[in-house]
């Protein structure tokens, strides 16, 4: 089985509902976070430390605005473990 590109990764995570995204690709965390420590403004995430502006997220650290993310260290503007410009992210975001 031929390995999507990182295009085809981005186009098939911009095309999905944010139920998609929770139920296909990352366990259903719940809408509180939980063992979360110096997070702001985050929703849904669990393990999660030094944090901002990120939802459903687990066991990441020193991210900002990220989505969908597990085991991500000082990232940015990423959905479902892929990077994407901060554009391409705040057009997903309105969406969502």
């Amino acid at each position: 089985m031929k390995q999507k590109t990182l295009k085809q990764k981005k186009e098939e995570i911009l095309n999905m509902s944010k139920d998609e995204l929770t139920k296909e690709k990352w366990k259903k965390i719940n809408e509180e976070d939980i063992d979360c420590s110096n997070c702001s403004n985050c929703f849904g995430c669990s393990n999660c430390s030094n944090c901002s502006n990120c939802s459903n997220c687990s066991n990441c650290s020193g991210c900002f605005d990220c989505s969908y993310c597990v085991n991500q260290k000082n990232k940015r503007y990423m959905i479902a473990n892929v990077q994407f410009t901060k554009k391409e992210y705040e057009e997903w975001k309105k969406k969502h």
